[in-house]
């Protein structure tokens, strides 16, 4: 035989008596939670960068910057104790009896897999509290709604609390019957809330899309009512993905470990999609409902502008200003927007000088 040759594959490399299928789930969890890692680093980048620039107040831009960076950390350590775990039960201690999955459930209790737990169970309480702040934004924090939403976070956070007091036990682990119950409850809390803010964001921006059409025509949207926006706003990311690991987790399912890994940055994923949304100004806020809501009758669309006689139609550069105005549909229904106009600075035979702040009236139709 050559000894060139490469070795033939056969089943004699195979360990005996080993559950090749959970090994396999294992890594290709990791691997899925290394691609959602970068996907959430990038959008963090990009909600770092739009903030910096955002019109927002600088104490706004400080809290919304703050929060991402939480989600950012929290989402790493997860990872970093997530990715040394698997190293030390595919490499460094490779040769424990029963092989890696005799590892992973005689040592799950390790400090790096424990901090891992614990990073994506905080996130957990972030991102379900940017949810239901969004929820009180988006209802213009009306009380009486918020009372449900609060009780069950109040339950997520304290179930999250049980859950990761028996996974530390040696003797019950994550995988234990009772850590299983209490882990399914929380999930299942939290997917419910997620579900039910989710369904709630969406009918809203709903209603204030058929409010938009109704007055400008079916051929109008508005950047906070689409199908897009619902799918940011309403985190059905993360919801969709947590109904994929908690069916096989109550069924003591192996598919599991490939959904785990990566929930905690899909968690982590979806409050700073909202987040980027907010730094754009695209998001929705306490002004979008009112401005939306406050329909009235009105006869025309109107802007006001004024150009005075005697200037060029050379244009040296242009100075932005804000303008309130009222677009009306041809429901005699009216959406208060407000518009960003531009004055430009015009040449004149005599000396350079700048359009007057006062508009006249130019009606469109």
């Amino acid at each position: 035989m050559d000894s060139t040759a490469r070795p033939s594959l056969s089943s004699e490399y195979t360990p005996p008596d080993v559950d090749l299928w959970m090994e396999r789930s294992n890594l290709a969890g990791i691997i899925i939670a290394g691609v959602a890692y970068g996907i959430l680093f990038t959008i963090f980048v990009q909600c770092v960068i739009a903030l910096s620039s955002s019109a927002h107040t600088k104490n706004q831009s400080r809290w919304l910057t703050g929060y991402s960076c939480i989600i950012f950390l929290l989402a790493t350590f997860g990872f970093a104790g997530n990715t040394r775990f698997i190293q030390m039960t595919y490499i460094d201690y490779r040769n424990f009896p029963g092989g890696p999955n005799a590892f992973t459930f005689a040592f799950y209790t390790e400090f790096c897999n424990i901090f891992s737990i614990t990073s994506y169970v905080i996130m957990n309480w972030f991102a379900d509290g940017l949810m239901l702040y969004r929820f009180a934004v988006i209802y213009d924090r009306k009380l009486p709604l918020m009372i449900v939403p609060a009780i069950i976070y109040v339950g997520i956070v304290g179930l999250s609390l049980a859950m990761l007091t028996f996974t530390m036990k040696p003797e019950e682990g994550f995988f234990g019957p009772t850590t299983i119950k209490i882990g399914t409850a929380y999930w299942s809390l939290s997917i419910g809330m997620n579900i039910l803010i989710t369904s709630a964001i969406a009918g809203r921006l709903l209603r204030m899309r058929a409010t938009i059409r109704k007055a400008l025509g079916p051929n109008h949207s508005s950047p906070y009512t689409s199908v897009l926006s619902m799918i940011v706003e309403s985190a059905a990311l993360y919801t969709s993905w947590a109904i994929i690991f908690l069916v096989p987790f109550a069924r003591e399912d192996t598919f599991q470990n490939i959904v785990l890994p990566s929930l905690g940055q899909v968690q982590g994923i979806a409050p700073l999609l909202i987040i980027f949304r907010v730094a754009q100004g695209k998001a929705w806020n306490s002004s979008t409902a009112t401005s939306t809501l406050n329909a009235k009758t009105s006869g025309a669309m109107q802007f006001d502008s004024r150009r005075p006689t005697g200037w060029s139609s050379r244009s040296h550069g242009t100075e932005s200003y804000a303008l309130t105005n009222t677009i009306t549909g041809t429901n005699n229904s009216a959406v208060h927007l407000d518009v960003k106009m531009e004055k430009s600075t015009l040449h004149t035979t005599d000396s350079e000088r700048q359009l007057p702040s006062t508009p006249g009236k130019v009606t469109a139709l």
